[in-house]
């Protein structure tokens, strides 16, 4: 696997880049987001039960990577599934693209490729259907999972500027990712007696290594449904709610009376046309 900063490949891309939590600077100012910024997991929990009912998209959002991410409450990767799925209903296409993750896992609902190459279609990837929808399923599962990495395991305030995606282009057929942009990352205040600032975080070396743990965590695709078609993909690496993991208590806590059933959408049937 190869990576490199910008470029052109030779190859036709597919796709825009994802809308990444598009509204990371809307969102930062979230009252969920806020609570959780002050270490006040109660007041975060108690804020998903009423809105969620109420269809509150970016609320149910929130609530779905608190449980994927284990913020504020028991790590709950399959209840997360239902959470995304209802916001993705509502129109929320950061919503949508980590439910096609979770239907390209099996996590939580049934596992599928081709599904999964639907939802992400919805978001705006390959609007004219260059790539099979297995394929496409596929290359977006990993950059879900890939992304959930970095979130995961980046020091807090890696990047700088918002909103923070990395964008790569990845063959599905041939398994090979190339890394076109990155968000700047963030120097490190220099240590005693230097005036050198050196990054906090190897980028290049962290997006390789999360890409990698990704396609070796998703389900063995079958080679002979994988095209070459290359697929431009966005890594949400915003990290609003992770961010405010130093502060925040991390005793696990339950959605109180809200269960995830009583959210649980209808599925996404309306298929954009043209799709493979």
């Amino acid at each position: 696997m190869t990576a490199r900063w910008a470029g052109g490949l030779v190859a036709i891309v597919l796709g825009v880049a994802l809308p990444t939590l598009a509204s990371a600077t809307a969102l930062s100012s979230h009252p969920l987001i806020v609570a959780v910024r002050n270490g006040d997991c109660n007041a975060a929990v108690k804020l998903v039960n009423p809105n969620v009912t109420l269809n509150d998209e970016q609320t149910a959002f929130l609530a779905a990577r608190m449980l994927d991410e284990g913020i504020c409450v028991k790590k709950d990767p399959v209840a997360a599934t239902d959470f995304f799925a209802h916001a993705a209903d509502l129109g929320d296409k950061s919503a949508a693209f980590d439910y096609a993750t979770k239907v390209g896992l099996g996590t939580g609902t049934e596992q599928s490729y081709e599904r999964a190459g639907d939802l992400c279609r919805i978001t705006g990837i390959d609007p004219q259907a260059r790539s099979s929808r297995y394929s496409l399923g596929y290359a977006c599962t990993v950059s879900g999972v890939a992304a959930e990495l970095l979130r995961e395991k980046l020091p807090a305030a890696a990047f700088q500027g918002s909103p923070a995606a990395v964008i790569v282009d990845f063959s599905p057929a041939s398994a090979q990712m190339h890394i076109r942009a990155t968000p700047h990352v963030r120097l490190a205040d220099p240590s005693t007696g230097s005036n050198l600032r050196k990054p906090v975080v190897d980028a290049q070396q962290e997006i390789e290594k999360a890409w990698r743990n990704a396609v070796a965590a998703v389900p063995k695709p079958d080679a002979k449904l994988l095209d070459n078609q290359v697929v431009e993909l966005s890594l949400d690496v915003e990290m609003v709610l992770e961010n405010s993991r130093g502060s925040s208590p991390r005793d696990p806590q339950s959605f109180q009376h809200l269960s995830p059933g009583d959210v649980r959408p209808t599925e996404i049937g309306v298929m954009p046309r043209g799709t493979n």
